[in-house]
């Protein structure tokens, strides 16, 4: 059959089937009558388009993609500054005090925004069920972990799923509240605290946490997480939190109390647990859930946790915090601040800021007890002391320490202290000593350098100096004395003598270059300011008191300090104080002085005789002090357990009312006596190259049988007086006191009656 009978068309232009011609001319050409080609071509058409959109997408999301990379990796700064081994940002400082026990306990907190206490995450610890383990317990960190970052343990620092979900969640009309960040981006905020809105800061943050990811472990990430994240009321970090809210530390949390902490966070002051209990109780219900269903822990676990009674137990003793601080605490803020200052080369403003901020722990040596009998001593006082003449308040001042220049215990003024850091009379004020001028600056190193001894005689009598003719203060003339006597009545005029005779400048280099006198000037080398207190600088009881401690130590001068030692949040040494004394005077000059002062308080005419009942089982030494007019008023002394300076005066040089006249003997007598209350009688150490003789009170020689008035003294082996010649005879021996009996009954083997004393003799 040929082709054309195949097909035929009817005048229509219909093929018929049988036809066998082909009529090309018939053909006909509309549209109508061919196949749908135009409809195949219109979809290869949107395939094309579709294509080359994808293509173009493609190529503009490869560019977008490119250039971000480029502009993330060149552009932004992807690194951290801080090391997280040793994390350097907003700390609160911890002081820690010694219990009765000699244990560390922490004492006090400082801060300045930010309120954060470093604690360890150790997860070795946790699982070898380490019993002295006291950091993050591993419930809490789960905690954080279910509920903030179910992935942290797999990513590496960007969970990219929750990013992208977090990212279409923006676009979404009614979108939830919805993060992406990961524990790590957390601690990027935290570190950085980057807040900027804009999509380059979370680009910052992601390229940040990267960088972290690659440098530290996941212990260490998540240890700086936990003491670094908002926790509500001014706290920041797990263990802050834990005080506040709970009176504990983080190793003593209930799995309850650890979802409770995890659940705060998120908005800190929606979810906390004190002001929002019911938006705390919902999230924490879900932390819990969360741990459970992460295999974190037991179906039972999650029940009974879950419906746990959640027991608060807040109060701002919790948290170690005082709106007002002692004398103590802002002592050792400003000594903290000037150590820093001098060991590392701060200004001030920077010393300061490291002291709230860094994070410290400072070891100090106040006792917590004594501290609150100061306290309280000058608090009660305040009722009963007079103003000035013009109505101006009395101030005053105390400083306790022991005999390695421990301050245990400061007074900074008289009544209720209302201000931090305000006017510090105990470590500020800068008085004229008076009359407690005369052991340091005159009979200490008139000792020490041969020009008397114990029982040198020396005349009390008229003397003129240039146009300064110097008086006693109960005026008049006793004539000849000895030193011992001379110290024990206050006299004026030997001292300035024994200055005039050793020169001003070598009392004022003892001071200054010994015991540690700062607030001395040049105008004081002279003869007033040296022998009897006139000073145009002078003291603060916090300096006194330390200059005295050679007394009662065997000469060594220790720099007074409020702590011992300052460590960084890992416990770095920062700061330290020298434990090493020097020598300001010998064991036996100081031994001699130590009983020399003895008798200011039990001799029958020592000027602090007020003082003797204070203590009842122990000696103590002492000397009283008043300036010119009764500007200012001191007592200074010890026993062996502790030294302790007490002032009290105006703010600008006043005469003091006669019914202010006793109140520095007196509040030194009230805070001494209840501090050594209950402790077990001690006595002072006498040097082995002192010893006790008999002279004879006329000449002040050693005495012989043939002496008609003896009385004991205290001398340098090195430097016996001779034998009197006056009444020659045999030289007596060491005295020997009979009984115990006879020894509790006296003042001091050195204030003897002289019938007492001839008895023995004999």
């Amino acid at each position: 059959m040929d082709d054309k009978d195949l097909f035929s068309y009817d005048n229509s232009g219909n093929i018929e089937e049988g036809e066998s011609s082909f009529d090309l001319n018939s053909f006909s050409t509309k549209t109508e009558d061919l196949p749908p080609k135009k409809n195949k071509n219109k979809k290869q058409k949107v395939l094309q388009i579709i294509l080359t959109c994808f293509l173009v997408g493609i190529i503009t999301v490869s560019l977008v993609v490119g250039s971000f990379l480029v502009y993330a990796f060149t552009m932004i700064d992807g690194t951290v500054d801080q090391n997280l081994n040793d994390l350097k940002v907003n700390f609160t400082t911890s002081v820690y005090v010694q219990n009765k026990n000699n244990e560390w306990e922490e004492y006090k907190r400082l801060h300045g925004t930010f309120n954060r206490i470093w604690v360890d995450y150790d997860e070795i610890a946790i699982e070898n069920g380490d019993k002295d383990y006291k950091g993050i317990p591993a419930n809490l960190a789960h905690a954080f972990i279910a509920i903030e970052d179910k992935n942290f343990e797999s990513h590496y620092g960007v969970d990219w799923k929750r990013t992208f979900a977090a990212f279409v969640n923006e676009f979404l009309p009614f979108r939830s509240k919805f993060g992406g960040s990961t524990i790590t981006q957390q601690l990027v905020k935290n570190l950085t605290d980057d807040r900027d809105q804009k999509a380059s800061r979370k680009v910052r943050e992601i390229m940040r946490a990267r960088y972290l990811e690659t440098k530290y472990s996941k212990d260490v990430i998540l240890e700086c997480y936990l003491n670094t994240i908002p926790m509500g009321h001014g706290t920041y970090g797990v263990e802050v939190a834990a005080n506040y809210y709970f009176s504990k530390s983080v190793n003593e949390l209930t799995l309850e109390e650890c979802a409770c902490l995890a659940s705060i966070t998120k908005a800190p002051s929606y979810y906390a647990p004190d002001t929002n209990p019911e938006n705390n109780q919902k999230r924490r219900n879900t932390v819990l859930y969360e741990m459970y269903d992460q295999g974190y822990i037991t179906k039972e676990e999650y029940e009974t946790a879950k419906n746990a009674e959640i027991k608060l137990n807040i109060n701002k003793d919790n948290a170690k915090q005082d709106e007002v601080n002692s004398y103590f605490i802002d002592g050792l803020i400003d000594q903290v601040v000037d150590d820093l200052i001098a060991e590392y080369g701060y200004n001030k403003e920077k010393a300061e800021q490291l002291f709230y901020t860094g994070g410290y722990k400072i070891y100090a040596t106040v006792d917590t007890k004594m501290q609150e009998i100061v306290d309280k001593a000058y608090l009660d006082i305040a009722s009963s002391v007079k103003p000035s003449s013009k109505g101006d308040p009395l101030w005053g001042a105390m400083t306790v320490m022991d005999y390695e220049g421990h301050v245990k215990a400061i007074a900074g003024g008289i009544g209720q202290k209302t201000k931090n850091r305000a006017f510090n009379c105990a470590t500020d004020a800068v008085r004229q000593p008076g009359s407690t001028m005369k052991p340091i600056a005159v009979y200490a190193p008139a000792i020490e350098q041969g020009v008397i001894n114990y029982s040198s005689i020396l005349n009390d009598t008229k003397t003129t100096y240039g146009k300064w003719t110097p008086k006693n203060a109960g005026g008049g003339y006793s004539g000849n004395m000895t030193a011992q006597k001379a110290l024990e009545r206050s006299i004026n005029t030997i001292p300035v003598a024994l200055v005039n005779k050793m020169g001003p400048q070598t009392s004022y280099d003892f001071l200054t270059q010994k015991l540690g006198i700062k607030n001395l000037t040049n105008k004081d080398i002279d003869l007033a300011p040296m022998s009897l207190g006139g000073t145009n600088g002078g003291l603060t009881t916090l300096e006194s008191a330390a200059a005295y401690a050679v007394f009662g130590n065997g000469g060594l001068y220790y720099k007074p300090t409020f702590y011992t030692k300052v460590t960084d949040q890992k416990g770095n040494i920062v700061l330290e104080q020298n434990t090493e004394p020097t020598m300001a005077l010998s064991e036996d000059t100081a031994t001699i002085m130590n009983k020399m002062l003895q008798n200011v308080i039990y001799g029958s005419n020592g000027t602090g005789k007020s003082v003797a009942s204070a203590v009842s089982n122990m000696k103590l030494f002492g000397k009283t002090g008043t300036s010119s007019e009764n500007n200012d008023k001191w007592f200074v002394g010890g026993s062996p357990y502790y030294v302790a300076s007490s002032w009290c005066g105006y703010e600008t040089m006043q005469k003091m009312p006669s019914a202010n006249l006793g109140v520095a003997k007196n509040l030194w007598s009230s805070v001494m006596s209840k501090i050594h209350s209950g402790l077990t009688p001690r006595e002072f150490a006498v040097s082995s190259y002192a010893v006790e003789r008999y002279y004879c009170t006329e000449t002040g020689l050693l005495a012989t049988d043939a002496c008609p008035n003896k009385q004991i003294g205290w001398y340098k082996k090195s430097f016996l007086p001779t034998a009197c010649k006056t009444h020659e005879g045999t030289v007596l021996g060491k005295p020997v006191i009979e009984t115990q009996e006879d020894t509790e009954s006296s003042a001091s083997d050195s204030s003897q009656t002289t019938s007492e004393t001839q008895q023995n003799a004999q």
